[in-house]
């Protein structure tokens, strides 16, 4: 359970305040004067303020609440005051509008209150403005001042009326920095506010309040056991912001959620995955670290250790220069308890995660499976290679010259994990690992690749679209190593060669088997051909959204099977034709399948003139061939 942060006399933090404002608001005249409670941004005010309101209504004290952030003009103010004194005002089944409200607030409707607080509209006799001015005995609550609109001296002035002519109690919440920078805010302040608190943050409160509305019990149960270790990374970040805090913990549940079974219960993994997510949670809201840089940290960490000069830039260039860029080097020191090398899933994942909002599931799994959290006797040997940091100097001497021998042997027909290990060697031959210059690994990897190309050439040309090798910078859930080397740039290209050179040959067996899929599964057709919804999903429904694969077949055979088809799937065929071509800048290469398209054209008239006076002809000619006819339209980039 929970263990609150006391004071002396089992206090919490910020009681001495709530004690004031118990002072303050049970006073029985008005002192003339409106409380401010400051803090900044995240700091806890707002959850405070709102906790000190409840416990007023809960002691039948009236109490109207009303955040200035955004708001332009009075009669807004004056809105929220109408709504909350008149919930009736609000509800859903009475369904009144804003304009109706609106009106309201003109003074152009006349309502009636009943002593039971219904509203009749039949026989009017109370004006709004009798009802917003009959705030006797209310206490006013105005919170986030300093993101109010209105320009600060007649905001201020509007709330001074309500102390100096209607003598209420007004408690006012800001960020007071900001409200300093107006020259004129002292002076107003003197006659405005006569008592200031400091909003300290109540982090456990705060943590407690967050933890019990996460749905999932075991991610709740994880979260209430490791209050220390959240703590403990905002200590080291010097940082006070409850909004953050809260994120981190939805956040956390929602890739809990998303975690297989067999890692919902390893505590290590769950305090590295919640370890990172605060780490960088904080330093990203916090402007120290930009999700776009998150790649470099896991690079900068491996040169950090081997004492190599940081690539990473010094200056701010480029940057807002009000904000301070924290280095990779200061966030290793600030945060030595967390593992950075490799960041798990991978870098790339969290990037996407932070920037995106996209959380990658399948990839998160995929990861688990290569992970040293799983590793047993059955983990291929390059993988456990691959996490070379956990491993002894016995185990390492025994590993490296058994993936060596298997690399030699040419034992891997995956061209991702040939990609692996040669990345693999290009990083220990620099760090003197291993007895091979960069430049003999290379003509090696060289020769491996050309062994790939006439022993497995289908596989080689299948392998980029089939693993997550451009979009999150890896294969099966890990990170290429080595790639900063100049050696493995030149690799890579090599084999993107010797992959097009082997998709081109392919290109008639790829054909052949889109022809199969159109027969047994129209949708997974359209997946295959079609550019899908997002682009951070890899897999076999992106195969050849932008490859010019349909000319590779056989334009009778094509007709013939899709004739074949109910009308439901001839449909879906042509219209995922005319969805392949919606991508102007995949046309530029996707054009050479016009004289194909025209071609299925033709024969799709000639069936229809052979099918002239029956149903099936005039389907195809009022249905399939228009959606053709687009098709073709879309790719020579005429429109309608």
């Amino acid at each position: 359970m929970f263990v609150r942060k006391m004071t002396q006399n089992n206090q919490s933090i910020n009681d001495y305040i709530n004690e004031y404002l118990d002072y303050y608001c049970g006073l029985s005249q008005a002192p003339g004067f409106a409380v401010l409670l400051k803090g900044k941004w995240g700091s806890g005010k707002t959850w405070f303020i709102n906790r000190y309101s409840e416990k007023l209504k809960q002691h039948k004290r009236k109490c109207l609440y009303v955040s200035l952030n955004g708001v332009t003009s009075f009669s807004e103010i004056e809105e929220a005051f109408l709504l909350q004194q008149i919930p009736l005002l609000a509800s859903k089944p009475i369904a009144i509008g804003r304009n109706l409200i609106t009106q309201v607030l003109k003074n152009s409707l006349k309502l009636d209150l009943n002593d039971d607080a219904t509203l009749n509209i039949t026989s009017p006799s109370i004006k709004l403005t009798d009802i917003i001015t009959n705030l006797d005995g209310s206490i006013l609550i105005f919170d986030d001042l300093e993101r109010c609109q209105i320009d600060l001296n007649n905001i201020l002035g509007y709330i001074n009326n309500f102390i100096e002519h209607k003598e209420l109690k007004l408690i006012i919440v800001a960020d007071e920095e900001k409200l300093e920078k107006n020259d004129n805010y002292k002076v107003i302040k003197e006659k405005l506010i006569g008592q200031t608190f400091a909003i300290s943050l109540d982090f456990h409160r705060a943590l407690e309040k967050f933890v019990i509305k996460v749905n999932n019990p075991i991610a709740r149960n994880f979260l209430s056991k490791n209050v220390n270790l959240i703590q403990n990374v905002y200590i080291k970040a010097e940082y006070e912001n409850l909004r953050t805090l809260n994120q981190i913990v939805l956040n956390f549940e929602r890739i809990f959620e998303s975690l297989p079974e067999k890692a919902r219960i390893k505590s290590e993994i769950l305090e590295d995955i919640l370890n990172l997510l605060m780490v960088l949670s904080i330093e990203i809201n916090s402007g120290r670290l930009f999700s776009k840089d998150i790649n470099k940290l896991g690079q900068e960490y491996i040169s950090t250790l081997s004492n190599r000069v940081s690539s990473y830039p010094s200056s701010n260039s480029g940057v807002n220069s009000n904000k301070k860029i924290d280095s990779p080097q200061s966030i290793f020191e600030k945060y030595s308890f967390v593992k950075f090398y490799p960041l798990f899933p991978n870098d790339i994942w969290w990037q996407v995660f932070f920037d995106k909002g996209i959380l990658d599931a399948q990839e998160l799994e995929k990861s688990l499976e290569s992970s040293k959290y799983f590793e047993d006797e059955t983990t291929p040997s390059w993988v456990k290679l691959w996490h070379f940091y956990s491993l002894n100097d016995k185990d390492f001497e025994k590993l490296l010259p058994q993936v060596m021998s298997e690399y030699a042997n040419r034992d891997f027909d995956d061209p991702g994990v040939v990609k692996h290990i040669t990345g693999i060697f290009f990083d220990f031959s620099d760090a003197g690992l291993l007895p091979k210059s960069k430049q003999e690994i290379l003509k090696d990897s060289k020769l491996y690749i050309d062994y790939l190309k006439n022993r497995e050439p289908s596989k080689l040309a299948s392998y980029y679209f089939s693993a997550g090798d451009n979009i999150l910078g890896g294969y099966l859930g890990l990170g290429f190593q080595g790639k900063n080397f100049q050696e493995f740039n030149e690799f890579c290209t090599y084999l993107e060669k010797a992959q097009e050179l082997a998709k081109n040959e392919n290109m008639p067996n790829v054909g052949q088997e889109l022809l199969t899929v159109m027969q047994s599964d129209v949708w997974k057709f359209r997946d295959m051909i079609c550019l899908s919804a997002s682009p951070y999903q890899v897999g076999i429904s992106q195969k050849y959204h932008r490859i010019p694969v349909l000319k590779h077949i056989k334009e009778t055979d094509f007709v013939e099977k899709l004739l074949s088809l109910d009308f439901e799937d001839k449909d879906c065929v042509c219209r995922s034709l005319i969805k392949r071509y919606e991508v102007k800048d995949f046309n530029k290469e996707l054009f050479e399948e016009l004289d194909w398209l025209k071609s299925i054209q033709r024969l799709l008239l000639e069936e229809i003139a052979c099918k002239q006076g029956k149903v099936s002809g005039y389907t195809l000619k009022k249905y399939i061939e228009p959606s053709l006819k687009e098709a073709i339209n879309k790719l020579e980039g005429k429109t309608d």
